[in-house]
């Protein structure tokens, strides 16, 4: 009466050995694919979780330079409506009229200390034509003060169709940070 199973000559207690036995290696590998089911889950959650981080980096790294720009593209203006003629920029250079040439400077100088190596490659070349248009716009500003009595009617000419040549191509380039953003955000 002992014996349940016709199979064999086990008895019952060593049928529920092998049971308890194949039941113990059934949960341990349940478990452990459990385990790994989850590290794997967490793993992709927490690579979503990077790859989110990563681009709304991006895109506040896109908005600060965006930023940046407007705010040189004013300066420009500002500097460039300050010299609005050949005796005004005379006034400047003998000292007679205030003119804030360190604002271009320190603008520069910050524009230099962009990391480029740190920016989305789409916005390493147009943080450097911020920087090298904000650097002629005021080369050229320092030489028309320097030299503004050598200059005849032809190189003033020049020199303020290089003010607004500057300006715009700062607003062009401010248009296409703006996309760049606008472009960011959509990824997003």
């Amino acid at each position: 009466m002992n014996q349940l199973c016709f199979i064999g000559e086990m008895s019952s207690s060593e049928w529920a050995a092998w049971v308890q036995a194949v039941g113990s290696i059934a949960a341990i590998l349940c478990a452990g694919g459990i385990a790994v089911w989850q590290s794997k889950q967490q793993h992709r959650t927490s690579l979503e979780v990077v790859r989110t981080e990563h681009r709304l980096a991006r895109i506040e790294v896109a908005k600060t330079l965006l930023s940046l720009s407007k705010s040189c593209l004013r300066l420009l203006e500002h500097s460039a409506h300050q010299l609005p003629d050949r005796e005004t920029i005379h006034n400047i250079a003998d000292g007679g009229t205030h003119f804030d040439l360190n604002e271009l400077q320190f603008v520069e100088g910050a524009l230099q200390q962009i990391p480029l190596h740190s920016l989305p490659h789409k916005l390493v070349p147009l943080t450097m034509i911020v920087s090298s248009t904000v650097r002629q716009f005021r080369e050229n500003v320092e030489f028309a003060l320097q030299r503004s009595r050598a200059l005849d009617t032809q190189a003033f000419a020049k020199f303020f169709d290089v003010l607004v040549a500057s300006q715009a191509s700062l607003a062009k380039t401010c248009q296409d940070i703006e996309s760049e953003v606008t472009r960011a955000e959509t990824e997003a």
